[in-house]
């Protein structure tokens, strides 16, 4: 069970009710660039498979799904672990200058409201596993 962000180019908005309906994402890079640059602020980022990153430590992991494809239009963040993660997620998305979404609420990452959202979900997690 993991905390989702889904990171694309989302357009001049600053939420997810203000996308139009006719909005189209523009491709965020070359998955070799947007790798090499999430390994510039995160080194120990595993992408031995370039379509499935990992980030582990004794805190948190993050699960990178990046897909198959070279030009990449977005990607998945899954996130396990406590609120430690949000500065690793906010240093990541700075370098990558992006926005992500988190489908439980209308607002895009940022670091005080996410660590809201994380902590949500991990009550979530722990009423759903009886922790």
């Amino acid at each position: 069970m993991s905390w989702d962000l889904f990171i694309q180019d989302w357009g001049n908005v600053n939420s997810l009710d203000e996308i139009p309906d006719d909005f189209t994402p523009k491709p965020i890079g070359n998955k070799s660039e947007i790798i090499n640059k999430m390994r510039e602020v995160e080194p120990t980022i595993d992408f031995t498979d370039s379509s499935w990153g990992k980030l582990e430590n004794d805190l948190f992991s993050i699960e990178f799904n990046m897909g198959d494809k070279e030009k990449l239009y977005g990607f998945t963040m899954h996130i396990r672990g406590n609120e430690m993660v949000v500065p690793c997620i906010a240093n990541i998305l700075s370098k990558l200058s992006l926005k992500a979404a988190d489908g439980s609420s209308p607002n895009f990452f940022d670091v005080e409201n996410s660590k809201n959202d994380i902590q949500k979900w991990i009550t979530y997690r722990n009423k759903i596993l009886n922790k």
